[in-house]
């Protein structure tokens, strides 16, 4: 089959290609985004592949995040400019995950495959014409569906913030990618207070603010948790959020999984707010009716439901699907 996933996470499209983790025999490591689960070995690539595929702006935030790919293997590839490899053509198309995100599609003379990578609509166009389509299925169960859109999480985030901002900082929990995200729709949509955070979270911001030409207005390194004060807004990572909530003023979590509404109070001063870098169950089948591949493979490393999933696009679409590894 010319798409599988191995065990390691590694979507391996062609005879060329690994994606999203390393696998040894594949002389072409490609990186839809510079998240974490799917930068995997990539250290490994770097040392042991021909070449390293990214978008411009991916190879940007890798290097923020320490990731030294020498110019030699380091191949740019804009959105929709194929190259040739091998007997193999490889093209990134867009997604919409985090700046940078893109899609891949890899084609022979006897077959035209690919990955979406994560994404969420609209915004992400489908990939058509496929013999096997690897798909993110992160919320790949009804259950797991929002029943908001990404502007009414973002405008019930912004009333948090000038509801609170007064009181005290206001400090939002999210991934790289989603803080960065969050700090460029609030200036798009005029929230000017001053943002705090640390100094990797601002870098990752000025590239992204950069290639979307956003002004970041008044922006400050986070040198000391306890320097925000009454009118700041503070960026932490995830991983912050179980020291930082012990500080004073309001704190949210962005968060997918929340579920119950676009917003909840979970303490006197805290709040989760659901927005997401990914499809709901509902556009994932969306994707795939557009997309019409000839037969679906759900990542089922990076998804706990990919079963689940599976059974539900030959159900409820009628396309041949199953899922991996």
């Amino acid at each position: 089959m010319p798409a599988s996933i191995s065990d390691n996470g590694a979507i391996l499209l062609g005879s060329n290609f690994t994606v999203d983790s390393h696998c040894d025999g594949r002389p072409v490591r490609v990186v839809t985004h510079a998240h974490s689960d799917h930068t995997k070995g990539l250290r490994s690539s770097v040392r042991r592949s021909l070449f390293v595929i990214a978008t411009p702006i991916t190879f940007r935030f890798l290097e923020v995040l320490g990731y030294k790919v020498p110019g030699e293997k380091r191949v740019e590839l804009p959105y929709y400019k194929p190259i040739n490899i091998d007997s193999e053509r490889i093209m990134l198309v867009p997604a919409r995950h985090i700046p940078g995100s893109a899609q891949v599609v890899v084609e022979a003379p006897d077959y035209r495959v690919g990955y979406t990578g994560d994404f969420k609509v609209p915004g992400t166009p489908p990939l058509r014409d496929l013999d096997v389509l690897v798909v993110d299925a992160t919320y790949g169960s009804p259950r797991l569906q929002r029943r908001w859109k990404d502007w009414e999480a973002l405008e019930a985030l912004i009333a948090i913030i000038e509801d609170n901002v007064w009181e005290g900082p206001v400090w939002i929990y999210g991934y790289h990618g989603k803080l960065q995200e969050i700090l460029l729709e609030l200036r798009k949509r005029g929230v000017e207070y001053r943002i705090m955070a640390d100094a990797r979270t601002i870098a990752l911001a000025s590239v992204a603010a950069e290639y979307e030409r956003v002004d970041t207005g008044r922006i400050e390194v986070l040198t000391d948790p306890l320097l925000p004060g009454p009118g700041d807004i503070v960026l932490a990572h995830m991983r912050r959020r179980r020291s930082y909530t012990r500080l004073p003023g309001t704190h949210v979590t962005l968060t997918g999984w929340e579920l119950r509404a676009v917003a909840v109070r979970t303490g006197p001063k805290s709040y989760n707010v659901s927005y997401s870098d990914h499809a709901t169950f509902s556009e994932i089948l969306d994707y795939i009716r557009e997309a019409n591949p000839g037969m679906v493979i759900v990542d089922g490393y990076r998804s706990s439901e990919a079963m689940l999933t599976a059974k539900y696009i030959e159900r409820l679409l009628g396309v041949k699907a199953t899922y991996m590894p």
